[in-house]
Protein backbone atom coordinates (compact mmCIF):
# COMPACT_ATOMS: atom_id res chain seq x y z
CA UNK A 1 0.00 0.00 0.00
CA UNK A 2 3.07 2.34 1.00
CA UNK A 3 4.30 1.39 -2.32
CA UNK A 4 1.14 2.52 -4.79
CA UNK A 5 0.86 5.53 -2.28
CA UNK A 6 4.85 6.85 -2.95
CA UNK A 7 4.77 5.82 -6.73
CA UNK A 8 1.38 8.24 -7.02
CA UNK A 9 3.01 10.67 -5.57
CA UNK A 10 6.01 10.61 -7.57
CA UNK A 11 3.90 10.50 -11.01
CA UNK A 12 2.39 13.78 -9.21
CA UNK A 13 5.61 15.67 -9.17
CA UNK A 14 6.77 14.09 -12.38
CA UNK A 15 3.24 15.87 -13.83
CA UNK A 16 4.14 19.07 -11.99
CA UNK A 17 7.51 19.07 -13.39
CA UNK A 18 6.04 19.33 -16.99
CA UNK A 19 4.11 21.58 -16.67
CA UNK A 20 5.98 24.09 -15.37
CA UNK A 21 7.19 26.63 -18.12
CA UNK A 22 10.98 27.93 -17.59
CA UNK A 23 11.08 32.01 -17.43
CA UNK A 24 12.41 33.12 -20.77
CA UNK A 25 13.61 36.61 -22.13
CA UNK A 26 11.77 38.23 -24.54
CA UNK A 27 13.26 39.32 -27.82
CA UNK A 28 11.80 41.49 -30.62
CA UNK A 29 13.91 43.10 -33.37
CA UNK A 30 17.30 41.84 -31.93
CA UNK A 31 16.40 43.96 -28.41
CA UNK A 32 16.17 41.48 -25.39
CA UNK A 33 14.67 42.42 -22.44
CA UNK A 34 15.14 40.02 -19.09
CA UNK A 35 13.91 39.81 -15.53
CA UNK A 36 17.15 38.41 -13.80
CA UNK A 37 15.79 37.27 -10.92
CA UNK A 38 11.75 36.47 -11.67
CA UNK A 39 10.60 34.27 -8.32
CA UNK A 40 10.73 36.20 -5.29
CA UNK A 41 10.23 35.06 -1.89
CA UNK A 42 9.97 36.97 0.65
CA UNK A 43 8.29 37.55 4.77
CA UNK A 44 6.01 40.28 6.43
CA UNK A 45 7.13 43.01 6.05
CA UNK A 46 10.43 42.61 3.73
CA UNK A 47 11.06 44.59 0.67
CA UNK A 48 11.18 42.54 -2.41
CA UNK A 49 13.38 43.84 -5.86
CA UNK A 50 13.37 42.64 -9.06
CA UNK A 51 16.50 43.24 -11.26
CA UNK A 52 16.94 43.30 -15.09
CA UNK A 53 18.81 42.86 -18.24
CA UNK A 54 18.60 44.58 -21.70
CA UNK A 55 21.04 43.54 -24.40
CA UNK A 56 20.02 45.43 -28.14
CA UNK A 57 21.39 43.61 -30.87
CA UNK A 58 19.24 45.27 -33.66
CA UNK A 59 20.47 43.67 -36.56
CA UNK A 60 19.77 47.56 -38.41
CA UNK A 61 22.08 49.12 -36.12
CA UNK A 62 19.35 51.17 -33.89
CA UNK A 63 19.43 52.22 -30.75
CA UNK A 64 17.09 51.50 -27.95
CA UNK A 65 15.51 54.59 -26.24
CA UNK A 66 12.94 53.88 -22.67
CA UNK A 67 9.77 55.04 -22.36
CA UNK A 68 7.92 53.33 -19.71
CA UNK A 69 7.61 50.16 -17.40
CA UNK A 70 4.98 48.66 -15.89
CA UNK A 71 3.49 46.08 -13.69
CA UNK A 72 -0.32 44.64 -13.48
CA UNK A 73 -2.54 47.09 -12.29
CA UNK A 74 -3.10 46.30 -8.40
CA UNK A 75 0.48 44.98 -8.25
CA UNK A 76 1.30 45.15 -4.12
CA UNK A 77 -1.86 47.46 -3.49
CA UNK A 78 -3.44 44.69 -1.27
CA UNK A 79 -0.04 43.27 -0.42
CA UNK A 80 2.22 46.01 0.15
CA UNK A 81 3.62 49.28 -1.02
CA UNK A 82 5.23 49.89 -4.21
CA UNK A 83 8.49 51.65 -4.69
CA UNK A 84 8.63 51.94 -7.93
CA UNK A 85 12.47 51.89 -8.60
CA UNK A 86 13.33 51.37 -11.87
CA UNK A 87 16.94 53.33 -12.94
CA UNK A 88 15.51 54.27 -16.25
CA UNK A 89 19.00 52.60 -17.75
CA UNK A 90 21.38 54.23 -14.93
CA UNK A 91 19.36 57.18 -15.86
CA UNK A 92 20.94 57.30 -19.65
CA UNK A 93 17.58 56.04 -20.63
CA UNK A 94 19.61 54.74 -23.83
CA UNK A 95 21.15 51.39 -24.82
CA UNK A 96 23.66 51.88 -28.02
CA UNK A 97 23.32 49.28 -30.49
CA UNK A 98 25.55 46.38 -29.42
CA UNK A 99 25.40 47.14 -25.41
CA UNK A 100 23.68 46.16 -23.00
CA UNK A 101 22.52 47.69 -19.31
CA UNK A 102 20.85 45.63 -15.97
CA UNK A 103 20.02 47.09 -12.99
CA UNK A 104 16.85 47.55 -10.64
CA UNK A 105 13.62 47.10 -12.27
CA UNK A 106 10.59 47.35 -9.33
CA UNK A 107 10.48 46.47 -5.85
CA UNK A 108 7.66 46.58 -3.06
CA UNK A 109 8.00 46.69 0.75
CA UNK A 110 5.04 43.80 1.91
CA UNK A 111 2.66 44.80 4.84
CA UNK A 112 3.73 43.41 8.12
CA UNK A 113 0.11 42.58 8.47
CA UNK A 114 0.14 40.29 5.17
CA UNK A 115 1.02 37.02 6.44
CA UNK A 116 0.77 35.22 2.97
CA UNK A 117 0.09 36.63 -0.26
CA UNK A 118 0.66 35.73 -3.50
CA UNK A 119 1.54 38.36 -6.80
CA UNK A 120 2.25 36.46 -10.63
CA UNK A 121 2.29 38.14 -14.05
CA UNK A 122 4.41 40.08 -16.12
CA UNK A 123 6.79 43.30 -16.21
CA UNK A 124 5.96 45.09 -19.62
CA UNK A 125 9.06 47.18 -21.12
CA UNK A 126 7.96 49.57 -23.99
CA UNK A 127 10.85 50.91 -26.05
CA UNK A 128 11.18 53.15 -28.59
CA UNK A 129 13.87 52.04 -31.70
CA UNK A 130 15.86 54.78 -32.96
CA UNK A 131 18.80 55.88 -35.42
CA UNK A 132 22.00 57.13 -34.30
CA UNK A 133 20.00 61.17 -34.89
CA UNK A 134 17.18 59.97 -32.37
CA UNK A 135 14.84 59.46 -34.92
CA UNK A 136 11.74 57.37 -33.76
CA UNK A 137 11.87 54.09 -36.14
CA UNK A 138 9.62 51.62 -34.05
CA UNK A 139 7.98 51.55 -30.97
CA UNK A 140 8.57 47.63 -29.66
CA UNK A 141 6.87 46.12 -25.96
CA UNK A 142 8.59 43.28 -24.11
CA UNK A 143 7.85 41.18 -21.27
CA UNK A 144 8.40 39.38 -18.79
CA UNK A 145 7.09 36.98 -16.10
CA UNK A 146 7.92 37.72 -12.14
CA UNK A 147 6.16 35.99 -8.93
CA UNK A 148 6.53 36.83 -5.89
CA UNK A 149 5.45 34.92 -2.56
CA UNK A 150 5.23 36.05 0.88
CA UNK A 151 4.89 33.77 3.75
CA UNK A 152 5.85 34.14 7.12
CA UNK A 153 9.15 32.84 8.41
CA UNK A 154 9.14 29.09 9.96
CA UNK A 155 9.55 28.86 13.06
CA UNK A 156 12.56 27.18 14.33
CA UNK A 157 13.22 25.25 17.74
CA UNK A 158 16.03 26.62 19.88
CA UNK A 159 18.76 24.32 20.60
CA UNK A 160 18.32 24.90 24.20
CA UNK A 161 14.34 23.67 24.04
CA UNK A 162 15.54 20.63 22.74
CA UNK A 163 18.21 20.35 25.02
CA UNK A 164 15.66 20.45 27.95
CA UNK A 165 13.13 18.46 26.00
CA UNK A 166 15.64 16.06 26.08
CA UNK A 167 16.95 16.05 29.80
CA UNK A 168 13.45 15.62 30.04
CA UNK A 169 13.00 12.42 28.79
CA UNK A 170 15.91 10.99 29.69
CA UNK A 171 15.14 12.08 33.04
CA UNK A 172 11.76 10.28 33.12
CA UNK A 173 13.31 7.23 31.50
CA UNK A 174 15.82 7.11 34.47
CA UNK A 175 13.61 7.50 36.96
CA UNK A 176 10.69 4.77 35.47
CA UNK A 177 13.40 2.29 35.15
CA UNK A 178 14.68 2.69 38.68
CA UNK A 179 11.29 2.39 39.98
CA UNK A 180 10.84 -0.72 38.23
CA UNK A 181 13.48 -2.54 39.74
Amino acid sequence: MLHRILLGTLLLCTGLLAAVQVAKADTMDGVTFTVTNPNQTGTPGQTLTWDYSVINSNPDGLDVFFVAVTAPLGFGVNDGTPLNTFDSFGGTDLVANGTSVSGMLFSFQSFTTMPNSTNTGFFDLTLILQDSLGNPMDIIDLTDNYSAVIAPAANVTEPGTLLLLASGLLAGLFLCRRAAQ
